[in-house]
């Protein structure tokens, strides 16, 4: 016989996690109202890459529910257009705050409600580097990014390689847009496929280019387009990522446990999965034990 301490175990904390789950999903952790965060949208540098590619002053960090009615009501007027990725690329630039502000472990770790499993392996991990081992995860969940375009944008906060690669999401899952993702010496940005044309996306800083990393390479033009937009925006040092040598171009190929190729890992994707179905599996256990305890 079961003792009842346990089936009540079995049923409690199973309801804990399938509340923590919901919670989350109703409220996800948004770093908007930041005031680190807003310091850094509306300074400067910030402001000066706003006036760039909106040509506008903004004092307010988009908010996630508004940047996807603006996303759908772009698609709506413009279809799978360039004219679309140019605009969507500004609203989500318009929706972060700036990586050297918001891409700090107070931001970046992953929580107990955002995903619970994670969380313990974070913890894990963090216990084996205090007794001076070295992570077995090479801090990816202290300085966690998305491929989630839902996850990534809901927290406001940026980084290029999980602004790509959530940007790359979001026209697949939503608009069923093909992209590869270019992994760049210092940057990455985004390749979008429209009726056999390719379009570069730096998401990262509201860029979009009308022409692919193939024809930034040999178009003298082209190059001049991607050196007078870093420039213009502040970040001339950008320019030197759009070397051939060591760019490269990924598809999506599904997860991927040791290779990086700004997919998700192995243990991210299914365990956004399993943070839901070991709960309900252990609340079902529960309630079987329950009812079998009531016909003795």
């Amino acid at each position: 016989m079961i003792n009842k301490n346990i089936i009540k175990i079995l049923v409690i904390f199973p309801l804990i996690l399938l509340s923590v789950n919901t919670f989350n999903f109703f409220f996800p952790k948004d770093y908007r109202s930041d005031p680190h965060l807003i310091k850094g949208y509306i300074s400067k540098e910030n402001q000066k890459i706003i006036n760039y590619i909106s040509n506008q002053k903004r004092n307010e960090i988009l908010k996630f529910e508004e940047a996807i009615k603006k996303f759908d009501k772009l698609y709506s007027l413009h279809g799978e257009t360039f004219k679309f990725l140019k605009e969507a690329s500004i609203i989500y630039f318009l929706s972060t705050a700036p990586q050297e502000y918001s891409w700090k472990k107070k931001y970046t770790k992953i929580k107990f409600q955002e995903n619970w499993i994670l969380y313990l392996v974070r913890k894990f991990d963090e216990v084996r580097i205090n007794f001076g081992f070295d992570s077995i995860y090479n801090n990816a969940y202290d300085y966690y990014q998305s491929s989630d375009y839902k996850f990534a944008l809901k927290r406001g906060i940026s980084i290029c390689s999980q602004d790509a690669i959530s940007f790359a999401n979001l026209i697949k899952r939503k608009y069923n847009i093909d992209y590869d993702i270019i992994g760049m010496d210092g940057h990455v940005v985004l390749q979008a496929n429209i009726k056999d044309k390719n379009y570069i996306l730096d998401p990262n800083k509201g860029l979009a280019f009308k022409f692919s990393i193939d024809e930034y390479y040999h178009n003298a033009e082209n190059q001049f387009k991607i050196k007078e937009a870093y420039t213009s925006i502040g970040h001339p040092n950008l320019i030197n990522s759009f070397d051939q040598e060591g760019n490269r171009k990924f598809s999506y190929t599904g997860p991927k446990v040791k290779e990086n190729t700004y997919n998700p890992d192995a243990l991210t994707y299914y365990s956004s999965f399993m943070k839901w179905l070991i709960p309900i599996f252990f609340l079902l256990v529960g309630i079987y034990l329950i009812q079998k305890r009531k016909k003795l």
